[in-house]
């Protein structure tokens, strides 16, 4: 049975990492993706190192071009980095889970939810940092859980190194995990001070010195953070850039669990589901945090320490941030962080609560099946049918003319750019709004009543994910 366990876990990663090569082959590419492209893979390689904007994941943006002066530009090249990011944090699920559960069912349950979280397996794809930062912490998280464990009496020290250079670089792929990469940091630090050495070495004089575990793990973050200050274009940074997130606790809770819980699939539309939604962003989710963090710190579970107490200690550094700065508290993809932390903490609970854990747990996979998707990413819904829009602008075109001029949506612009680059499109002409007299306007749900009513437009072409269409007169 315990081979069936390991089997079964190595399956399901195996098939998300094939399923999402799948998607960075097919799906459109997006707004955001399309942006990084346009500011610092079609411009000069120097704007990387001198032009900031809170769309430039550094490292990811670095990634992306190294990619793309590879493999030459597409959709699959932009988003390689997020591969790479996806097998990182496939590997470390597997890692992290099988040591801490053992071949067992929950184990199984574990990985899971680890890894079908609708929202999580986005950024396994879109060719943005969340997906590499997440990744990069969650290995250095697994590292951590092997070097602090009490099955190794001595923590070695290039696994400690990595653990650090793996929890400074997820920063660097994605300043949102300036928290959780602190707070990580902070409890990995004072567990290496309290962890006592074995017995006989604290016996044997004649042990030579070595270097304190604390030096080798601090030493890679406080590098590579210099080298990021340095090669950043952080004195460009702005406090007021950050603005995505929402102003409230209760929507920042609320915006987490609907992207984890309507998605997409076919319970997201049922009147239940804004009930069961609020009960886990205001009551299920927090309980488990708080629960794992106390049980953690009481009962010395060092995964529950290190899981549910990074979670929380990042709660409370985006609380003083918040109140201090003025800035907004995470949104969806700003606080992607908190979903596997979740997930983590509730199957660490359930040694101590058993029946509850694996009620809700296998309720939260059942849920993450039914919107099992490979078409669209929810903070980009309105793209996913940008690539067809302009072939279909490309093939119904006047063949005569010089110039096509293209209206509409500001959304959809960005993509349609790529799309007019990566095919030679030299002919489409982009104007970022429904102006008058344009040859054919691309518009998403929101603005096609307005647009077509006042330009007395019909609908010549309807995206079948999306809802975005091509209109003309």
């Amino acid at each position: 049975m315990a081979k069936f366990q390991r089997i079964a876990a190595q399956g399901i990663l195996l098939g998300l990492f094939a399923v999402s090569v799948y998607r960075a082959i097919t799906q459109s590419i997006v707004y955001d993706e399309a942006l990084t492209w346009e500011l610092y893979i079609a411009g000069p390689f120097s704007a990387i190192f001198h032009h900031f904007d809170a769309n430039h994941h550094f490292l990811n943006t670095l990634l992306m071009r190294l990619s793309t002066s590879i493999f030459g530009v597409s959709e699959w090249s932009l988003r390689l980095p997020a591969l790479g990011g996806a097998a990182l944090y496939f590997t470390a699920v597997y890692r992290l889970t099988l040591r801490a559960f053992g071949e067992s069912w929950t184990f199984l349950l574990a990985v899971a939810l680890l890894s079908l979280n609708p929202f999580v397996l986005d950024f396994m794809v879109a060719a943005r940092g969340y997906g590499v930062g997440l990744a990069l912490w969650l290995g250095a998280l697994t590292l951590a859980c092997e070097e602090l464990s009490q099955e190794a009496p001595r923590p070695r020290p290039r696994r400690l190194a990595w653990a650090g250079s793996a929890v400074a670089l997820s920063v660097t792929a994605n300043l949102i995990f300036a928290a959780p990469a602190a707070a990580l940091a902070g409890i990995t630090v004072y567990l290496l001070r309290t962890k006592k050495p074995p017995e006989a070495a604290r016996k044997d004089k004649r042990q030579p010195k070595r270097p304190s575990p604390l030096l080798w793990f601090a030493g890679p973050i406080g590098a590579i953070l210099v080298l990021f200050l340095l090669l950043a274009p952080v004195e460009d940074m702005k406090v007021d850039q950050f603005y995505t997130g929402l102003n409230s606790i209760g929507e920042s809770l609320r915006s987490l669990a609907t992207v984890s819980l309507e998605h997409s699939g076919p319970l997201r539309t049922q009147s239940w589901m804004d009930i069961w939604r609020d009960a886990v962003a205001f009551g299920i989710a927090p309980m488990i945090l708080l629960a794992g963090a106390a049980l953690g710190i009481r009962r010395r579970s060092l995964l529950l320490t290190l899981a549910a107490g990074s979670a929380v200690l990042s709660g409370a550094v985006l609380l003083l941030v918040h109140f201090v700065l003025g800035r907004p508290y995470p949104a969806d993809r700003t606080g992607l962080y908190f979903l596997p932390l979740v997930a983590l903490t509730l199957v660490g609970l359930g040694r101590i609560l058993p029946i509850p854990v694996y009620v809700l747990g296998c309720l939260f996979v059942l849920q993450f099946a039914t919107e099992f998707n490979t078409r669209e990413f929810w903070v980009w819904e309105y793209d996913a049918d940008t690539r067809s829009i302009g072939e279909y602008i490309a093939a119904h075109r006047d063949p005569n003319a010089s110039i096509v001029r293209v209206g509409g949506s500001w959304q959809l612009q960005e993509s349609l750019q790529f799309y007019g680059h990566k095919n030679q499109w030299t002919w489409m002409e982009l104007t970022n709004r429904p102006a008058p007299g344009m040859d054919f306007y691309a518009l998403i749900p929101q603005d096609q009543a307005a647009a077509t009513a006042s330009l007395g437009l019909k609908a010549l072409y309807r995206g079948p994910v999306s809802g975005s269409i091509v209109a003309g007169n």
